[in-house]
């Protein structure tokens, strides 16, 4: 502690407790004892306060990486599993276009072997009635 700082100490103490020291009073001492032990105390904790602050930052950068790699991984896997339904769900459609495909060339092609046939029938029938005319005449003209 400077003579000065002493000295204004000293004058203080005169002043407030009307007690005058001098400069090798053991008060005095205990005074610049107390100085010394805060100076030493500021110290550590700033020595202390700067490696917490150290620990919460390494805390935090692990915390950082973890949470990255973990929404990494969820945005993967929901990645991964829309486009599995997606997959699925195409597949399911282009099953079911293929049913009514399938549904609806058979519905045609049983109407159109229903019409052939009734064609066929009609067909006939006019080609009997042609022979039966032909008959007729020939039959008639005789």
């Amino acid at each position: 502690m400077s003579n000065d700082k002493l000295d204004a100490l000293i004058k203080r103490i005169a002043t407030e407790h009307g007690i005058v020291l001098s400069q090798d009073d053991p008060v005095l001492m205990m005074h610049t004892l107390n100085e010394v032990l805060l100076v030493q105390n500021e110290k550590a904790h700033a020595e202390l306060l700067s490696n917490y602050q150290a620990v919460l930052e390494e805390s935090f950068n692990q915390w950082r990486e973890y949470s990255t790699k973990k929404s990494n991984a969820m945005i993967n896997a929901s990645m991964n599993n829309t486009q599995l339904t997606r997959d699925q769900f195409a597949e399911q459609c282009i099953q079911l276009i293929n049913e009514k495909i399938k549904i609806g060339i058979g519905q045609e092609t049983h109407d159109l072997a229903r019409i052939s046939r009734q064609a066929a029938i009609i067909n006939l029938l006019a080609a009997a009635l042609v022979l039966i005319s032909v008959v007729l005449i020939f039959v008639i003209l005789s």
